[in-house]
């Protein structure tokens, strides 16, 4: 029986997956050395961390533009950025190292099964019961992931927005919902059950043959 030539455009998802997987195993091995090394003397008293801050924020100040031979007045508004802890102490590094290993969990949890289901394609098993298994916890995880990012946001709001002020920033009440990754696990989860009618498809053709 003739092999199946596997398609360049799989060949090429493959290869990225195989080095998308590996940059997040060595993200993680990253964050858990981190998550280590913070509850030893090892940063002392020089810690700087930056994380990302999760809430638009408009700057006060205005600028101008030249354009034309003409001053125009400008500002930034719903800018994002990352907030910068100046000597970070050791409980808050430790809090938000906690924060991104359960994160970086999420993401390895994903990035692995995903890289099972793309080796299946690859060997053309395309519509087998594993390949629809994976896309489903791939759902559940994205699902996972946005939850927690909701919550982290909420709890960063409450906690840390109302007990901070700058002199020409003005922090924004509408903070991010990650919509994106919550439509993308939708999205997964709906298209494993488009494979489980292929499968089954496939099997009463099977059964025909």
């Amino acid at each position: 029986m003739e092999k199946t030539k596997t398609p360049v455009s799989i060949r090429i998802i493959y290869w990225l997956t195989e080095v998308s997987f590996w940059l997040v195993i060595l993200s993680a091995a990253f964050v858990l050395i981190f998550n280590v090394l913070v509850f030893t003397p090892f940063f002392g008293n020089d810690l700087q961390l930056h994380v990302e801050f999760p809430v638009k924020f408009n700057v006060l100040d205005k600028g101008v533009l030249e354009l034309h031979g003409k001053d125009l007045q400008v500002e930034l508004v719903e800018a994002s950025s990352k907030i910068h802890f100046i000597n970070t102490p050791m409980y808050i590094a430790r809090i938000f190292g906690s924060a991104m290993l359960l994160a970086m969990g999420f993401l390895l949890y994903i990035a692995f099964l995903f890289r099972r289901f793309i080796v299946n394609v690859k060997k053309n098993r395309v519509f087998e019961p594993s390949n629809i298994a994976y896309l489903r916890n791939i759902s559940y995880g994205l699902f996972g992931l946005w939850l927690f990012a909701v919550i982290y946001t909420r709890i960063f709001h409450r906690s840390v927005l109302h007990s901070i002020s700058f002199e020409h920033v003005e922090l924004l009440e509408d903070h991010r919902r990650f919509a994106g990754v919550l439509l993308l696990s939708l999205f997964i989860w709906v298209l494993s059950h488009v494979f489980l009618v292929g499968a089954k498809m496939k099997e009463e053709q099977d059964l025909t043959i």
